[in-house]
């Protein structure tokens, strides 16, 4: 019985290659295609057994298909019930009769990526006013220092070296703090004249109205081609390219300094509470005095598997790189991008994946330079699939058709709830990672990447749903 259940299966996987060999086999003849690589790899999700590959040893960029490598480690080394803290507490001798701090209110940041953010407003509510209740209910009425921020769990290198110039100003493109806030993100709102004028800065929404922006925005068709240009820390910026014309329209730029516009939102909070402040917010840090510190409250994130669920499902870059570099300071004991790679390095060394073939210059795949396999990729979604974390990383990837970065692909009847996946998109470069089930009911890990074609993507991803097809029917 064992034999001819032997022989079945290998008919059946001989069927499946022969099926996804004829689909690659046209892909490779169409010359409009000319020039692109591929790394393909489909392996059964429970024993690891591949099945299918073409070129799957081949380093290429993977886009956000590289959020899978800190969210995978962070789930396994800090737990999907993990939080994040952040703290206020006064520092200083209080006379609490009186009212009066001699000293500072600081904020101990903690990594966190998601406070205060949109995806998680319920869970956070009103942080500011919430903390500022807070102070007044411990009879604060008066500051005689500042509101200022603890010295960093961080380094103070926001960016990942991979990221270019040109993306530092952009929303994808925020950086990651000790202190990170509204996702490190603001709007600013222009209305689009007619064709050729000058395009118009209306307003600046509140977490971006201590910047002083510079616009040599035009007025032009109908897409948005506005890019704003700014440093980390920075107090100046300047947007540039065109937003549609005739039109009113939001443009998405990262906080430069997150840290501080918090700092300035809790004073100004404060001040309108009628708490009087003695000096202004300044980027200066501030030790507190451990002799003299009184906690006012802790705020805590939502659990990990949720920002991993946000993260993969809504491809945040800055969440990527947040938990890359909290796990260098949770496991290492170094709050850096340098420390988070290493902690992932050695963890996908000793799974088998053999990290030193690979380039990783950042965790979130918005580095063109990034060079991985679909080989590794697999090992990583297999060992995933069988560990004690497996339900919230499958969790976390959006499925096909309905939810995420996925609601736009594999729409065909034939993969309706078959497709969870990690999309990634960057110039030249698609790329999908996850689990498909198939018509038997076996589940497979796989992974797809495309760099260096010219076509648009779409042409793309339709052939590689031609290849998961394949898997579905046959396998």
């Amino acid at each position: 019985m064992k034999a001819i259940t032997t022989i079945i299966l290998s008919a059946a996987a001989a069927l499946c290659v022969a099926g996804q060999q004829n689909v690659m086999d046209t892909i490779l003849a169409d010359t409009a295609l000319t020039g692109t690589s591929y790394s393909f790899c489909f392996a059964d999700a429970l024993t690891g057994e591949i099945i299918y590959t073409y070129d799957a040893e081949r380093n290429l960029a993977p886009a956000s298909v590289m959020k899978l490598y800190p969210t995978s480690t962070a789930l396994l080394f800090l737990g999907p019930d993990y939080r994040y803290s952040t703290a206020v507490v006064m520092s200083g001798s209080f006379n609490r009769r009186r009212g009066v701090l001699d000293g500072d209110i600081i904020i101990r940041g903690g990594g966190d990526p998601s406070l205060g953010s949109q995806y998680f407003s319920e869970h956070y509510g009103d942080v500011i006013a919430k903390w500022t209740e807070a102070l007044a209910a411990e009879g604060l009425k008066r500051v005689r220092g500042r509101v200022a921020a603890a010295p960093s769990i961080c380094d103070f290198n926001p960016a990942p070296a991979g990221w270019a110039w040109g993306d530092l100003g952009q929303y994808y493109g925020a950086g990651v703090y000790d202190i990170n806030y509204n996702d490190n993100m603001y709007r600013i709102f222009i209305t689009g004249q007619s064709e050729g004028l000058p395009a118009l800065i209306d307003s600046v929404e509140e977490y971006g109205s201590d910047i002083h922006l510079t616009s040599y925005l035009t007025s032009s068709g109908r897409s948005d081609n506005g890019y704003v240009y700014n440093a980390p820390y920075a107090t100046n910026a300047w947007i540039a390219g065109s937003v549609p014309a005739d039109s009113s329209f939001a443009l998405k730029a990262s906080i430069p300094d997150p840290p501080m516009t918090l700092l300035r939102k809790l004073d100004a909070e404060m001040r309108a509470a009628g708490i009087r402040i003695d000096q202004e917010v300044s980027p200066a840090r501030a030790e507190p005095d451990s002799r003299t510190v009184t906690p006012v409250c802790t705020t805590l994130s939502p659990a990990l598997a949720e920002i991993v669920k946000v993260t993969n499902h809504e491809s945040v870059n800055m969440y990527a790189e947040a938990l890359r570099k909290h796990l260098g300071y949770a496991i290492m004991g170094e709050g850096s991008f340098r420390a988070g790679s290493a902690v992932i390095r050695n963890f996908l060394d000793s799974i088998g994946c053999e990290p030193y073939e690979a380039v990783m210059l950042d965790g979130s795949g918005l580095s063109a330079n990034n060079n991985i396999s679909a080989l590794m990729t697999v090992r990583l979604l297999v060992h995933m699939y069988n560990s004690i974390c497996s339900g919230p990383f499958v969790a976390s990837l959006p499925e096909g058709a309905v939810s995420g970065t996925m609601k736009n692909y594999f729409r065909d009847e034939v993969f309706k709830g078959r497709v969870v996946a990690k999309t990634g998109t960057i110039t030249s470069a698609k790329s999908f990672a996850g689990y498909v089930t198939t018509n038997s009911g076996r589940r497979v890990a796989f992974t797809m990447f495309c760099n260096g074609f010219t076509v648009p993507s779409r042409r793309i991803t339709d052939n590689m749903e031609k290849i998961v097809k394949e898997i579905i029917l046959n396998y």
